[in-house]
């Protein structure tokens, strides 16, 4: 990965986030809001028999509140040409910082089509599993949801070996001070979280194996295909 596939990403993301704020309401708004609460707490549920099984709560907790609900990108956002060119001094690698914002990006643009169909279809009513199926098959974009659970794969995968080696840790802890001095500070603060829960997971190459087949799963559920066996 290259400095300029960093400041692609930021920018499609700062411009997405953009032309979501222009369009708010409060319908949409609260519909959006209720429903990344919905999908956090049922994906929660559904991997949670995966996480206990690799003592993995903290990193479910991470994957399905820090990141998708909690993570602040306006840091990297407000200027991503300068953080592009100032996050090879704090990490050696930014691969996996341009997944987590491509992940952002694409969680956000499905969220707001997802809300849109939910209130088209139930209005302002409690989120039921019929209307989020519907609502799901409408928006459709199977495409994007594939590319998405690849990405967490990878990302779990990277993050995961950086984690692991015990040099690259250390090295990634020094990077601390250096990330708030160049205005990084949230942004470091949420892989410093990543990684501590990463740690804490017992096997997670098995874990993100098991975690990345049974996402597919459900969306072979959600979509209506026959289940397909996975490794």
């Amino acid at each position: 990965m290259s400095a300029h596939d960093l400041e692609q990403a930021l920018c499609a993301l700062r411009d997405a986030r953009a032309a979501l704020a222009e369009r708010k309401s409060p319908t949409f708004d609260a519909r959006l809001a209720s429903l990344r609460q919905w999908q956090s707490q049922r994906i929660a549920a559904w991997h949670r028999p995966i996480a206990q099984r690799h003592d993995g709560d903290a990193l479910l907790r991470f994957l399905t509140r820090t990141f998708y609900l909690e993570a602040d990108w306006s840091e990297l956002t407000e200027q991503p040409d300068k953080v592009a060119g100032r996050i090879g001094r704090i990490i050696n690698d930014d691969r996996p910082l341009v997944i987590a914002v491509r992940l952002q990006h694409a969680a956000d643009e499905l969220d707001a089509d997802l809300a849109d169909a939910l209130i088209a279809r139930s209005g302002e009513g409690p989120i039921t599993s019929a209307a989020y199926v519907r609502a799901f098959q409408a928006v459709g974009r199977i495409d994007v949801r594939e590319q998405q659970i690849a990405w967490l794969g990878e990302l779990v995968d990277l993050l995961g070996g950086y984690a692991e080696n015990r040099a690259a840790y250390w090295a990634f802890k020094l990077a601390g001070s250096p990330a708030k001095a160049f205005g990084m500070g949230r942004t470091y603060a949420l892989l410093a979280d990543g990684f501590a829960a990463m740690r804490e997971t017992r096997d997670l190459e098995a874990a993100t194996r098991e975690a990345v087949a049974a996402q597919h799963r459900l969306l072979d559920r959600l979509v209506g295909r026959p289940v397909r066996a996975r490794p």
